[in-house]
């Protein structure tokens, strides 16, 4: 499929499956880095770092903020306006506001820059798939089902 995306949104998610090396990483890191324009929330900007610290100690969080600087992710603040939409995107899809909510907080903020900015989503795993918001690696041709756990498979 010769699919090109001229811009998307980028989960933690994501990124997370390149640092730790998965199986789907190099998917990843290749369609991401045909991308055109890549934004990231500045919450989940912050929910990567830290998941990274956690992953990986101090010297991992070097590793992600060149692996963003690559793939060139801007990185857009969320401010007093976009609380409306969050909390909209909360009040139907998240885990605790809806029993069959899949999002938790930080993948909120992901969620709500992919409808504001109406792009795909680079995502890893099957909460998202429970959503609207456009899946970026779907549109580039592969599979991601809960039966493959939301993992891309060309």
């Amino acid at each position: 499929m010769n699919i090109r995306l001229d811009a998307a949104v980028v989960d933690s998610s994501a990124l997370i499956s390149i640092v730790k090396g998965e199986s789907a990483a190099d998917l990843f890191a290749r369609e991401m880095a045909d991308v055109h324009r890549l934004y990231m929330s500045a919450a989940t900007h912050a929910e990567v770092i830290l998941a990274t610290l956690s992953i990986q100690h101090q010297a991992g969080i070097l590793g992600m903020q060149r692996l963003l600087s690559e793939l060139d992710v801007e990185i857009i603040d969320f401010g007093k306006s976009d609380l409306d939409l969050y909390l909209a995107c909360a009040f139907q899809y998240h885990l605790k506001a809806s029993p069959s909510g899949p999002l938790n907080m930080g993948d909120l903020f992901s969620f709500q820059l992919a409808m504001k900015m109406d792009l795909p989503l680079f995502f890893q795993g099957k909460d998202f798939l429970k959503t609207p918001v456009k899946n970026a690696m779907a549109l580039l041709g592969y599979t991601m089902t809960e039966n493959n756990q939301g993992i891309p498979t060309p």
